[in-house]
């Protein structure tokens, strides 16, 4: 057994080593005591419930994969920034092998609703270091955002087909690709 865990980040952590051995139906009040050495009622000194534990462990591989806490990085392309997180998910999924199809399948029927504003939340904040990353390009073709195709709502589309890629299992290259033509 572990030494005992004394703070919430060490919990979230070994909340994320549960999820890389288990997966996310791994991870539960009582799973996470064990693993981290403590009483039940200690790992309730830090989580309300099962929900925010998941909540908190789920937004902090997000964070993780994604870069979300980095500061602010540049590239000279926007794909240069798409390819990297494009790796780092293949790192993620091998780090983390069934989390991107089982995270939203974590929560209770009457909790979905709160886990699913949580997701909401990082995937914005995913949109918005996408859109700084487009606006930042300067190689994008002279004419490629009108009045009809605005720079925000190309990145809704490049994140729809990030997600198919991650999901689905699409090629990153063929999204590289199709992004490159598009703007290039």
């Amino acid at each position: 057994m572990n030494n005992a865990v004394s703070s919430k980040e060490q919990l979230i952590a070994e909340c994320k080593e549960l999820v890389r051995v288990q997966g996310i139906q791994g991870v539960s009040i009582r799973s996470l005591a064990k693993q981290a050495g403590i009483s039940t009622g200690a790992v309730y000194n830090y989580f309300s419930s099962k929900n925010q534990l998941l909540i908190e462990t789920i937004g902090s591989i997000w964070v993780e994969i994604f870069h979300l806490a980095d500061v602010e990085q540049t590239y000279p392309r926007f794909t240069d920034y798409l390819r990297e997180l494009l790796a780092s998910v293949a790192e993620g999924k091998k780090r983390y092998p069934h989390f991107f199809s089982e995270h939203a399948l974590a929560f209770s029927f009457d909790e979905k609703q709160q886990g699913q504003q949580a997701m909401a939340k990082y995937r914005e904040r995913l949109k918005e270091k996408l859109y700084q990353g487009l606006r930042a390009d300067t190689t994008v073709r002279q004419g490629v955002f009108t009045a009809e195709l605005s720079q925000e709502e190309a990145v809704d589309y490049i994140f729809a087909l990030f997600l198919t890629v991650i999901i689905e299992g699409k090629s990153p290259e063929s999204l590289l690709k199709f992004v490159e033509n598009s703007l290039y």
